[in-house]
């Protein structure tokens, strides 16, 4: 029950702010620039989402960017990755890990694409252009979310490192119970509602029983986009880190709940799916019996 409350306190302070998030020795900016300096030394990992890197000083640990370029002038004792970026290697740099440069085209087109025109994904790939001209605030709206999700979803995974392992380990164990879980769960939150208006007494119950559906939403969805990013991640053959597999499978959530009609029909699977996903797994604290 403490975890399930410091959940929900996570995620009414951070949802509304895709800022720096940082824990224990590892070092994450999402839209935004690190720099390591020349006279600094991070003992972990150096990760930026939308931003670029670059190493004057040393990292211990794997340095990744994510639509953002890494230049290293200093020393790298893991791996460097640039997903969507470049990597520069100064006279000076020392790598002792695996250097990965993954291109994938047009996808700065696709994020700018966003807030403009809709998605355009590139000659011969179709293509879904919807006016944001029209409301591009709106379309701000949907990146600057998108981004807090992330935000939330990194600090989430750094407090409860065991229980979202445990959770996104079964994702793909008996899909269909979790679908049923989750299903009876959704019919039921408005039931629940209603009772609780009717009693009159249970009305100051009614928020803290829609901060609890969203924070097992919430979770259930991050325990999905690690286990997306997993599958992606074995045919990009990036080192394994949670960290990554989350970013890179939140955004294939998110470009795929772009799209018409499939994004919103995708939106209602990962939900239903997420209540199911957390209530079988408890928040992560109990894996399902075999």
């Amino acid at each position: 029950m403490k975890k399930i409350i410091v959940l929900i306190v996570v995620l009414l302070l951070l949802i509304p702010a895709p800022a720096f998030a940082e824990g224990k020795n590892d070092r994450v900016q999402i839209q935004g620039d690190i720099t390591v300096n020349a006279d600094e030394v991070i003992t972990g990992d150096v990760i930026a989402i939308l931003g670029n890197i670059r190493v004057d000083g040393k990292v211990t640990g794997d340095v990744v960017a994510i639509l953002g370029d890494v230049r290293v002038n200093g020393e790298v004792m893991g791996d460097v990755t640039a997903v969507g970026g470049h990597i520069i290697r100064g006279e000076t740099s020392k790598v002792y890990g695996k250097i990965t440069e993954i291109k994938i085209s047009g996808i700065k087109d696709i994020v700018d694409s966003i807030t403009r025109q809709g998605i355009n994904f590139g000659p011969g790939i179709m293509r879904y252009n919807w006016s944001f001209s029209r409301n591009w605030g709106y379309g701000w709206f949907k990146f600057v979310r998108f981004l807090g999700l992330l935000a939330v979803g990194i600090l989430v995974i750094i407090l409860f490192p065991n229980s979202t392992k445990i959770a996104a380990g079964v994702v793909e164990k008996e899909i269909g119970r979790k679908m049923l879980i989750g299903l009876l769960i959704f019919l039921l939150i408005p039931v629940a509602m209603l009772l609780l208006l009717i009693t009159l007494i249970g009305i100051p119950l009614i928020p803290i029983l829609l901060l609890l559906v969203y924070a097992a939403g919430f979770f259930g969805y991050l325990c999905i986009s690690i286990y997306l990013g997993r599958k992606l991640n074995q045919q990009l053959k990036i080192k394994p880190a949670v960290l990554l597999e989350f970013v890179l499978g939140s955004l294939l959530l998110w470009l795929i709940q772009l799209v018409p009609l499939i994004g919103g029909l995708t939106s209602v699977i990962v939900l239903i799916m997420s209540l199911g996903i957390t209530a079988e797994t408890r928040f992560g604290t109990k894996s399902p019996i075999e």
